[in-house]
């Protein structure tokens, strides 16, 4: 990896904002990456001293680890997103987003009160919190899908999903739930966190999907998500296999239990990790087609792929709105996607006596 003048600088000024006291980044030299970071202080003027840092780190091939570690330890960093942008070692942007100025301009549209960088400094946060769910078979083959902390050691993702385990094709100790993963142009920068399920009493709940010969309507208990009980708490636990001790708390997405009005052609952004690759954003500016009869299955326009199955719906900012499931069965090429409003699926969970201790945040043994 190697960089021009401008993104040299772009990097500087981001860890310099990201790390004002020299102090934390030694920490994060030591911790995270088992560098001292006097090894390479050069000059007294901080500016200087990071800058030959970067230059040092390039030198001997290690700069994509230094800005993942940097990342981990300051995700909500505006400056060091966009930068991890620039290097695709973060979310890339869809094309739309991309023009210099049309996320500013999309989001002002939409709503006047958010500031682009509260909106990168969220989803900064957002990616930590997605994992990508790994299935070896019986037979060998590897199954993926996506999920998300919703409490500090619970994930949601589809029921179908998880459907070879419940099918006795695969076995809960062969299924990897791996965060924080990170590859550029086909190399792997990092592998990842990795965490298990707990052994015995690993669901916690599911409500299966409708078939697809079935041309009814989902009924409130036919939402396709299942809540999966880890082994660890994943939320409370800073990022990374290597965090330092001032590093934040990794966190889960929030549940509400608020009906969200699901208006068509306003916009709609998707985590996924599509055919198992890092984390990707999805995004339509007019996504939502409608929301059926019975509020148990939304459609939109946002674009996916396999592997995105259990990825979080979000609105412009940044509320949790939907489980994705599916798109169209009745094209090979889908017409549109299809989700379950976080409504029908927060209306269950109150049936199921799961919702309140979910909204408090609490843990689930």
């Amino acid at each position: 990896m190697k960089l021009n003048g401008s993104l040299y600088q772009q990097l500087r000024d981001a860890l310099v904002n990201a790390f004002p006291l020299e102090q934390k980044l030694i920490q994060v030299l030591k911790f995270r990456l088992d560098k001292d970071f006097y090894t390479f202080r050069r000059g007294d003027d901080y500016n200087t001293v990071v800058f030959y840092l970067i230059q040092d780190a390039q030198a001997e091939g290690w700069l994509d680890k230094l800005v993942v570690a940097a990342r981990e330890s300051n995700p909500g960093n505006p400056k060091l997103f966009v930068i991890a942008q620039e290097l695709n070692l973060a979310t890339p942007m869809p094309s739309e987003l991309t023009v210099r100025g049309s996320l500013e301009k999309i989001i002002k549209k939409t709503n006047s009160f958010l500031n682009v960088n509260t909106w990168r400094e969220s989803l900064g946060k957002l990616e930590s919190q997605v994992c990508r769910i790994e299935i070896t078979k019986k037979n060998n083959t590897r199954s993926f899908g996506t999920g998300f902390l919703i409490a500090p050691n619970v994930v949601i993702t589809n029921y179908h999903v998880i459907e070879p385990i419940l099918l006795e094709q695969s076995t809960p100790n062969n299924v990897i739930l791996r965060f924080d993963y990170k590859q550029v142009e086909g190399k792997v920068i990092n592998q990842g966190t990795k965490y298990s399920l707990v052994q015995n009493d690993w669901l916690i709940d599911q409500s299966p999907y409708l078939p697809d010969e079935e041309t009814r309507l989902p009924t409130p208990d036919e939402l396709d998500y299942a809540l999966l009980r880890v082994d660890g708490v994943p939320g409370k636990e800073a990022i990374g296999t290597k965090p330092d001790p001032s590093s934040p708390e990794r966190g889960w997405i929030k549940l509400t239990d608020e009906i969200y009005e699901f208006v068509p052609d306003t916009p709609l952004f998707i985590l996924q990790h599509p055919q198992g690759e890092p984390l990707k954003l999805g995004f339509d500016t007019e996504a939502i087609i409608g929301i059926n009869e019975n509020g148990t299955m939304v459609k939109y326009r946002t674009n996916t792929e396999p592997g995105s199955s259990g990825y979080p719906c979000f609105d412009i900012n940044w509320k949790l709105v939907a489980l994705h499931h599916s798109g169209d069965p009745a094209y090979e090429v889908a017409k549109y996607n299809a989700g379950t409003p976080f409504s029908a699926i927060c209306a269950r969970l109150t049936r199921q006596d799961l919702l309140q201790t979910l909204l408090n945040g609490e843990e689930i043994w």
